[in-house]
C-alpha cells in the first residue's frame, strides 16, 4: 500500500512535507475544484482522489492514486451538475428534484458505454479503462494515466504544423484503432486536438470518452462539441450519428494538423462549405491526401467518407482520375448559336450539313481537352460534391486569393487503367527511420510504407522492419503501400546507470531504455539536491519488461537545504 501522508494532490508525487510541491510546484493549499470530491477521499478502499482536472456536462476527472498497484490513475465521475448536486458529507451525489429517473438511465448508459471501453483495451492507442464501480450514489471509471500532451499543443511547438509523413505516423494508428471501434458498435463523437495526445514515447492515443448526450445539441446534458471539429449532424437531437460523424472528427483533426487552422465550424460551412488551405502548404501536401480530406469533410453526412477503411484506402495511395458519364455531363453547356441573318437563310442544305459536323467536332474537342486538364489534380480543398469534373481547372482560373489561399475545388477518384509494375524490394531488416527519410527526400519514390505496428523481437534490432505486406520478390503497381511491422527490441531491457546523474540525464537514460520514469525526492547527506541517488526497488543492470515504470530517487539536499523544486520535461523522440 502506498503512503498517502505527503501525497502530492496534483501529480502524486511525494512533496517531502512541504507546503511546495518539489516535483510539480503545486502549492497544497490550492483548494479544489468546485462541487468535486474533496482532496484525498477514497474511492473503494484503494483510490486517492486528486486534484480535479476537467469537467463537462457528463461529470468530472480527477487525478489518482491506486494504493494497491502504487500507480497514477485517472478517474472518471459520473457528476451531470444539470440535474444532480453534491450531498452533505461532500461525497455523495443525489439527482435533483424531479430528475431521479434521468439521472438513472444517463448513470445506466455511462456505465454501459465505459464496459464497451474496457473491452477494447488491448487497442494501443485509445486510453484503456481498467476499472469500473458504483459509489457515492453514482459511477467511476479508472483508467492509465498517462504522462502526454494535447496534439494541438504538440503542433504549435512543432512550428505551427506537420509535414504529412510526421502527422501519417500519429494519426494512421488511431485510424486503425477507431476503425475497431466502429466494428463493435462504438462511437467517440468527440475526436479533436484535446481528445489527442501525444504520449512520450511518440505515439497518439485517443481519450475522452463520453457518452453520446454529452456529444449532441439539445439533450439533458450541456453538450461537449469541439469548435472545428463537430459534424453538423451533432447539433441536432434527432439527426443519425455515426462512423461517419467520427470520420469528420478525425478528419478535422488531421486537417488542423497539416495546416495548423481547424476548419469553420460545420453550422457555419452550410453556406460556404470551402477550406481554404495556404498556397504553400498546398504544394507540400500530396494531393491524394487532400482529396481524401475533402471527401471526409463534407458537411453533408450522404456525401462524407463514410467509413475508416475507406478513409484509410484513399489517405495510403495516391489515385489518378478518369473520365465519367457523370464529369462529362457536368461540362457547361454552349451557348446557343445566334440567330440567322436573312442573308444566311438561303444557304444550301449541304452548308449547314457542313457547319453542323464542325460545331460537333469543336465541342468533342473541347471534351477532351477538359478530360486531358483533368489527369492532374489540384491541392486545394471545396465541397468535393459540388462540381467534381471541373476541379482540375479552377485554380489556375480564380488564382490565387488576396491572402495567398488557393481557392479550387478537388475532384473525385477512380483508378488508372494503365499501371507501372514494379518488384517489390525486401525491407526486413532495414531502418524504418531511414527508409522515411529517403521517401520524403525522393520526388517521385517507387513506393509508401505505412507502419501496421510495432512488436518485440529477439532477432531483430530496435527500429527495424520486421515484416511486411506485400513480401520481396513479387509485383506491385509503383507507388503503392508497403505495410510494415517495426521491432521494438528485446521486450526485457537492462535498467540502466543514474547514481549521481542529474535528473534530466537520468530520465533520458531512463526514457531512451524503454522505461517510464517517475520520482521520489528523498534528503540525502551524500547526494547533491537536484541528482539521482538510485533507483527505488530496482538496482541498475536489472531485467525489466519494456515499458516499464521505474522509481528515480532523487535527492533534495540535506534537512537544512531547502526542497528543490525541479522536476523533469518530457523526452520526445
Amino acid at each position: 500500500m502506498t503512503d498517502t501522508t505527503n501525497l502530492c494532490m496534483n501529480c502524486m508525487g511525494d512533496t517531502a512535507g512541504g507546503e511546495v510541491c518539489p516535483n510539480c510546484g503545486w502549492n497544497t493549499h490550492e483548494p479544489q475544484m468546485l462541487h468535486a470530491l474533496p482532496y484525498g477521499a477514497s474511492l473503494q478502499g484503494r483510490y486517492v482522489v486528486g486534484r480535479a482536472q476537467k469537467s463537462n456536462g457528463e461529470g468530472i476527472t480527477y487525478i489518482g492514486r491506486d494504493t494497491v498497484q502504487n500507480m497514477t490513475v485517472e478517474i472518471r465521475e459520473f457528476f451531470p451538475q444539470s440535474f444532480c448536486r453534491r450531498g452533505e458529507n461532500g461525497l455523495a451525489v443525489e439527482a435533483a428534484g424531479g430528475k431521479e429517473t434521468v439521472f438513472d438511465n444517463t448513470l445506466t448508459t455511462f456505465l454501459s458505454y465505459a464496459r464497451e471501453i474496457a473491452h477494447m483495451r488491448d487497442l494501443s492507442a485509445i486510453v484503456p479503462i481498467f476499472d469500473i464501480f458504483e459509489e457515492n450514489g453514482t459511477g467511476y471509471t479508472v483508467s492509465e494515466w498517462d504522462e502526454s500532451i494535447t496534439l494541438r499543443y504538440f503542433v504549435e511547438r512543432s512550428g505551427g504544423n506537420l509535414t504529412w509523413n510526421a502527422a501519417r505516423q500519429l494519426f494512421m494508428p488511431v485510424l486503425s484503432a477507431l476503425s475497431n471501434l466502429h466494428a463493435a458498435g462504438i462511437s467517440h463523437l468527440g475526436i479533436s486536438p484535446e481528445s489527442l495526445k501525444i504520449l512520450q514515447d511518440g505515439k497518439m492515443r485517443l481519450g475522452d470518452f463520453y457518452i453520446s448526450s454529452a456529444r449532441r445539441m439539445e439533450t439533458e446534458i450541456p453538450p461537449e462539441l469541439p469548435a472545428g471539429c463537430a459534424a453538423i449532424e451533432q447539433y441536432s437531437r434527432n439527426a443519425p450519428v455515426g462512423e461517419e460523424t467520427d470520420v469528420y472528427g478525425f478528419a478535422a483533426s488531421l486537417f488542423f494538423a497539416l495546416t495548423g487552422e481547424l476548419p469553420k465550424e460545420a453550422i457555419h460551412r452550410r453556406e460556404d462549405s470551402r477550406l481554404l488551405i495556404p498556397t504553400e502548404l498546398a504544394k507540400a501536401l500530396p494531393p491524394h491526401v487532400i482529396t481524401a480530406l475533402a471527401n471526409a469533410l463534407q458537411v453533408d453526412p450522404e456525401k462524407r467518407t463514410k467509413t475508416f477503411e475507406r478513409l484509410r484506402a484513399e489517405l495510403s495511395a495516391a489515385p489518378t482520375v478518369t473520365s465519367t458519364i457523370e464529369q462529362t455531363a457536368s461540362i457547361t453547356k454552349l451557348p446557343p448559336l445566334p440567330k440567322k441573318k436573312k442573308e444566311e437563310e438561303g444557304l444550301p442544305g449541304f452548308v449547314w450539313l457542313l457547319i453542323s459536323c464542325a460545331v460537333t467536332l469543336v465541342i468533342m474537342a473541347l471534351i477532351v481537352w477538359i478530360w486531358f486538364q483533368m489527369q492532374s489534380p489540384m491541392g486545394t480543398i471545396e465541397d468535393a460534391g459540388a462540381s467534381s469534373s471541373s476541379s482540375a481547372t479552377s485554380s489556375e482560373e480564380s488564382g490565387s486569393s488576396a491572402n495567398g489561399e488557393i481557392d479550387s475545388s478537388l475532384q473525385e477518384n477512380s483508378s488508372s487503367s494503365i499501371q507501372e509494375m514494379m518488384e517489390v524490394p525486401n525491407l526486413v531488416n532495414e531502418d524504418y527511420n531511414q527508409i522515411l527519410e529517403r521517401i520524403s527526400a525522393s520526388e517521385s519514390p517507387e513506393f509508401t510504407v505505412r507502419l501496421a505496428d510495432r512488436a518485440f523481437s529477439t532477432t531483430v534490432e530496435e527500429g527495424r522492419i520486421i515484416s511486411q505486406e506485400p513480401a520481396s520478390g513479387g509485383t506491385m503497381v509503383r507507388g503503392s503501400v508497403i505495410v510494415v511491422v517495426v521491432s521494438q527490441g528485446a521486450p526485457t531491457r537492462e535498467l540502466p546507470r543514474v547514481a549521481g546523474l542529474s535528473l534530466a540525464e537520468a530520465a533520458e537514460r531512463v526514457t531512451a531504455e524503454g522505461f517510464v520514469p517517475v520520482t521520489e525526492w528523498q534528503e540525502s547527506d551524500t547526494v547533491s539536491s537536484g541528482n539521482v541517488i538510485g533507483y527505488q526497488d530496482h538496482e541498475a543492470g536489472e531485467q525489466l519488461s519494456y515499458g516499464s515504470q521505474v522509481v528515480l530517487v532523487v535527492s533534495s539536499g540535506t534537512e537544512e537545504e531547502s526542497s528543490s523544486s525541479l522536476g523533469f520535461d518530457f523526452f520526445w523522440p
